[in-house]
């Protein structure tokens, strides 16, 4: 019944996507970009390493996200989804997990799909109110994280059990706590340095990157994994925020300097 309604769910979306923002016709480039995409994600998948909780590989810890949002960053809806779905199947050949379950799936799916659907709408936004956006959602993430962290007693890893020691909340709430004033300095700073519309696409990145990480990784992935392994939800979270501390600084910067590259190659490839 699961497996169902997740399925059905993927495919409301396709037709979505689809419905909307349809194929470009005759852009073979667009097509040879998600390609390139597609096999970058698999690298990464390949290279990703699983860590084992309660008896179960459950936690992540690699960069295929990178290659997938950098794809919704550059491509419309539909392309994304491709590449998203395209991704997982190829994973799933490349690094087989039994059975697949359809939330994973969809889980990869909306890692490509969140970042185009955010900038399509973020287009007619001016770069103030992007910015506003994305200080007062990392500013809600810092505090909230922080807040959670606090009330932990203890992180359960595998079967052993870590009981937390206020010197370590007082760390771990730290680290949240310095990454969001940096984040939002680092904001600010861009603002007076470069143009407008930089800032606004660093602005808009960050939005995609902090949405992808709380919908898909904090809140969809521990479902998937209670559902499947019965991990109990609240511990599979807990262990996920403290990830979230050094992940999101890395996703956000590497992949903005990608972006970066990546526009130089395609403006000369365009060229010829």
């Amino acid at each position: 019944m699961e497996q169902i309604i997740l399925g059905s769910m993927i495919i409301v979306l396709g037709i979505y996507v689809f419905k909307f923002y349809p194929f470009e016709k005759g852009n073979v480039m667009k097509l040879v970009i998600a390609a390139i995409f597609i096999i970058l994600t698999a690298i990464c998948k390949r290279l990703a390493i699983m860590i084992p909780l309660f008896g179960a590989e459950s936690l992540k810890i690699g960069f295929e996200y990178i290659p997938l949002m950098i794809a919704g960053f550059f491509l419309s809806p539909s392309y994304a989804f491709l590449v998203g779905l395209c991704s997982d199947l190829i994973g799933l050949i490349l690094v087989p997990t039994g059975f697949p379950f359809l939330g994973f799936t969809l889980g990869t799916i909306l890692v490509s799909v969140i970042p185009s659907l955010v900038k399509e709408h973020l287009q007619k936004v001016s770069q103030k109110v992007v910015q506003y956006i994305v200080m007062g959602l990392i500013l809600i993430l810092g505090i909230g994280a922080s807040c959670y962290i606090y009330t932990m007693d203890q992180v359960t890893i595998s079967q052993t059990v870590h009981l937390m020691t206020l010197q370590e909340k007082i760390t771990l709430i730290s680290i949240c706590l310095v990454l969001t004033a940096i984040f939002i300095i680092l904001i600010m700073v861009l603002k007076r340095q470069i143009h407008d519309q930089e800032a606004k696409e660093f602005s808009t990145w960050i939005l995609c990157v902090v949405l992808v990480e709380v919908i898909v990784t904090l809140c969809l992935t521990p479902l998937w994994l209670d559902m499947m392994y019965k991990i109990p939800f609240v511990i599979s979270l807990c262990i996920r925020v403290i990830k979230e501390c050094a992940v999101l600084p890395i996703e956000i910067f590497i992949g903005y300097t990608l972006i970066k590259l990546m526009k130089r190659v395609f403006i000369r490839l365009e060229r010829k």
